[in-house]
C-alpha cells in the first residue's frame, strides 16, 4: 500500500475520514469565498446560485445533511471497492490517470463513479496532477473524467473544499511552463459553476500570494473561466474587477514560456466575453484589455476580430465621451486592434469579414452625415457622430502607422490597407480619386499601386502617404461637420501609441 503524499498516514479508502480542507492546508482565507458564503447563506459559490449539495452542507456542519449522509447506503459491493481500491492505488503511485480511466469506462453509472470519486479525492494534491496528466487520454475519456467530477459534486461525494485541496501550491505543477491547463480543462469540462468558480478562487488565491511568482497559472485560470455560462461570467466580472487584467499579464510574463498556449487563452477569454449578450461595460473592458495582448496569434485575432463584429457599436459608445469623440488611450488601444488585425501578419479565419464589417460601419456613418448636407448648424447628434467617425478613421489609420513605424512592416500593412480598401469601395458614395477616377472602377491591383505609389512619395511620413481618409474626408458636404471629423480624425490618429504601454 503506497504512503501519501503528504506523509500521513493513508486511511481507508472510502472511509468518511477526509483530508483536511483546503483552508486549513496553510492558504490565507479568501475574502468572500465559496465556503464561507456557503456557510453564512447555505447557499453556493460566489454567484449567489443552485444550493449546496448534501455532501457539502454535511461538510459544513449541515445536522439534517448530516444525517441523509448517515442513512446512505454504499453503492459499491466489497469487490467492487477492492478494485476501485487497486486502480486508484496504481494511478497515485504513478500520477498516472489510465487506470483510473479503466475503471470508469467499466462502470458508467454515475452513482458507482461518484463513489470512486470519493475514495480518490482523500490524496489531495496527488489527485490534482493526475489530473493534469490526462492530455494523452483521448478527449471522450477527458470528458468521461469532468462528468464523472460533476457527478460526484452533485451526489455530495466530492466538496469543494476538496476540489481546492487538489490544486497543487506554489511550483507544484507550474514548472518548465506547465499551467495546470489540463487540470482546467477537466473542472471546465464539468460546466458546473460551483466547481469552476471554486477551482478558480484556489488558483487565483496561490498565483496572488504574497512574495509568490507563479504566472503560469494563468492559462488555467482562463481556460476555467471561459467554461463559464455567460451570465455567470458576468457575475464574476463584476465580482472580480481587477482578475481579467492580472491574468492577462501573467499570460505574458516571460518566465512562465506560456508559448501559443497564452493566445489560446486570450481567444478563449474573448469569445467567452463575446457570449454576454448584451454586451456590458465588463465584457468590453475584457475586449480592451485584451488588445495589447492579441500578439501574433490567429486564434485571439480571430476572437477579438469576432468581438469587435458584434459589438462595435457598443464598443465605440463605451470609449466615447459626451462630444462623440473615441478618449485618446482608447484610440490607442483602437489603432493596435487594427494593427493587429487589419495590417500585420498573420491573417485568420474571419479577416475579411472584418474588412468588410468596417466599411459598412463607416459607410453607414457617412449616409447619416449626409442627411444632413445642407443644414446649418448641424444638429448636436450628427456632430457627435461626424467625431465618432473621425475618431474611428484615425484610429484605422494610427493603426496603419503603427504597423509602418513601430512594427517595420511596411509591405504588411500595404497589403492589409489595399484589401480593405477593395472591400469598402462598394459599401461607400462613388468617390473620384486624382488621376485615377472613380473608387468603384479601379481594380485591385489599381487600389495597390496607388497606395504603394503614396507611400513611394512619403516615405518617411506616413500619415501623408495614408489615401484611405480621402474616401470619408472628402465625402462629407457640410462644411461644419467635415471640420468636426477632420480634427476628431487627426486627434485619434496622433495618440496611436498610447494604447501600447497600458
Amino acid at each position: 500500500m503506497t504512503a501519501r503524499i503528504d506523509g500521513k498516514p493513508r486511511p481507508h479508502v472510502g472511509s468518511p475520514q477526509k483530508l483536511e480542507s483546503a483552508s486549513n492546508t496553510g492558504r490565507s482565507p479568501v475574502e468572500n469565498s465559496v465556503a464561507e458564503r456557503a456557510r453564512q447563506g447555505g447557499v453556493v459559490d460566489a454567484f449567489q446560485g443552485a444550493r449546496l449539495s448534501e455532501r457539502s452542507l454535511a461538510s459544513l456542519g449541515n445536522p439534517v445533511a448530516l444525517a441523509k449522509q448517515a442513512e446512505a447506503r454504499p453503492v459499491l459491493t466489497p469487490a467492487e471497492e477492492a478494485e476501485a481500491r487497486r486502480a486508484i492505488e496504481e494511478a497515485t503511485g504513478s500520477e498516472n490517470p489510465e487506470s483510473i480511466a479503466e475503471w470508469l469506462r467499466a462502470h458508467p453509472d454515475p452513482a458507482e463513479q461518484a463513489a470512486f470519486m470519493d475514495m480518490l479525492f482523500e490524496y489531495g494534491p496527488t489527485v490534482g496532477n493526475i489530473l493534469e496528466n490526462t492530455d494523452d487520454l483521448s478527449p471522450e475519456d477527458q470528458k468521461m473524467f469532468s462528468e464523472a467530477l460533476d457527478a460526484a459534486y452533485r451526489r455530495g461525494a466530492v466538496t469543494l473544499e476538496e476540489l481546492q485541496a487538489a490544486v497543487g501550491s506554489y511550483g507544484n505543477g507550474t514548472w518548465s511552463g506547465e499551467s495546470h491547463s489540463m487540470l482546467a480543462k477537466i473542472v471546465a469540462g464539468t460546466g458546473n459553476p460551483d466547481l469552476i468558480n471554486a477551482y478558480v478562487e484556489r488558483e487565483l488565491e496561490i498565483m496572488k500570494a504574497d512574495g509568490m511568482e507563479d504566472p503560469a497559472r494563468a492559462v488555467a485560470i482562463a481556460t476555467a473561466l471561459a467554461s463559464l455560462p455567460p451570465d455567470e461570467l458576468q457575475k464574476f466580472l463584476e465580482r472580480n474587477p481587477d482578475v481579467i487584467p492580472l491574468v492577462l499579464q501573467n499570460l505574458e510574463d516571460p518566465s512562465a514560456s506560456l508559448g501559443a498556449g497564452a493566445y489560446e487563452a486570450v481567444g478563449k477569454l474573448l469569445d467567452a466575453a463575446n457570449a454576454i449578450q448584451p454586451p456590458t461595460p465588463q465584457s468590453i473592458q475584457v475586449f480592451m484589455d485584451s488588445i495589447q495582448h492579441l500578439g501574433e496569434n490567429e486564434d485571439s485575432r480571430a476572437a477579438a476580430a469576432r468581438f469587435f463584429t458584434r459589438n462595435a457599436d457598443a464598443i465605440l459608445s463605451a470609449v466615447s465621451d459626451a462630444s462623440g469623440a473615441i478618449s485618446s488611450r482608447s484610440a490607442g488601444k483602437l489603432a493596435e486592434f487594427f494593427t493587429r488585425t487589419l495590417f500585420t501578419e498573420p491573417t485568420f479565419e474571419g479577416q475579411e469579414a472584418l474588412q468588410r464589417f468596417v466599411g459598412q460601419k463607416l459607410g453607414e456613418m457617412q449616409k447619416a452625415l449626409e442627411a444632413e448636407a445642407d443644414t446649418n448648424p448641424p444638429t448636436q447628434e450628427a456632430q457627435r457622430l461626424a467625431r465618432r467617425m473621425g475618431s474611428l478613421v484615425g484610429a484605422i489609420e494610427g493603426g496603419f502607422m503603427l504597423a509602418v513605424e513601430e512594427l517595420d512592416k511596411r509591405n504588411e500593412a500595404t497589403e492589409g490597407l489595399v484589401g480593405l480598401l477593395f472591400k469598402v469601395k462598394d459599401l461607400l458614395p462613388d468617390v473620384k480619386i486624382p488621376v485615377l477616377g472613380s473608387l468603384r472602377d479601379l481594380t485591385l491591383d489599381q487600389i495597390q499601386d496607388w497606395v504603394t505609389e503614396s507611400l513611394k512619395e512619403h516615405p518617411d511620413d506616413p500619415k501623408d502617404a495614408i489615401p484611405f481618409h480621402v474616401l470619408f474626408g472628402e465625402a462629407v458636404s457640410n462644411p461644419t461637420l467635415a471640420t468636426i471629423y477632420e480634427t476628431a480624425r487627426g486627434t485619434a490618429r496622433d495618440n496611436r501609441e498610447l494604447g501600447l504601454d497600458d
